[in-house]
């Protein structure tokens, strides 16, 4: 199974760029193993990134939300959940 999947079932590559092209131009969501990376609308012109982290024992479900701008940040974040698990 692919290390990514976006919400169709298939495959995304896991460098930022490739991320970026899926959650931005493509099926605006990546999923990988307990986390998962979307764009959410945030008003008529304004897109947020969204990151959020599965429930594991003793811990709570995780969401961060970045701005566009962000979406290094936003990956980075996205990449050191998914090592952690």
């Amino acid at each position: 199974m692919a290390e990514y999947i976006n919400k169709n079932g298939l495959p995304v590559g896991t460098t930022s760029k490739e991320l970026f092209e899926e959650v931005m131009r493509g099926t605006g969501f990546v999923m990988g193993p307990n986390t998962s990376l979307f764009k959410e609308n945030a008003g008529l012109h304004d897109k947020n990134i969204v990151v959020s982290r599965m429930p594991s024992p003793g811990k709570e479900t995780e969401t961060q939300t970045f701005l566009v701008n962000q979406f290094q940040e936003a990956v980075d974040l996205f990449n050191s959940w998914r090592n952690q698990d």
